[in-house]
């Protein structure tokens, strides 16, 4: 679901058991699973959890910022 954090647009996810690589999305969702997917796999995102993440694109490509959400 997509959230206004900190005056940034992130999609935020949860979790309580790791996913199976890769994660898909399609369309609208498609850039959050490649980060998401890209977070978990240079072990960034190493715990089950609830995060948000930051898409951006720059200069033709995706860059992200992912965070976990503590409540």
């Amino acid at each position: 679901m997509l959230q206004t954090i900190n005056g940034r647009t992130a999609y935020v996810v949860e979790f309580d058991t790791m996913p199976e690589l890769p994660i898909t999305g399609l369309g609208l969702e498609h850039p959050y699973a490649v980060a998401l997917t890209s977070a978990i796999e240079d072990g960034t995102v190493t715990e089950p959890g609830k995060y948000g993440i930051h898409v951006d694109r720059k200069d033709g490509q995706y860059v992200y910022n992912i965070f976990r959400i503590e409540e």
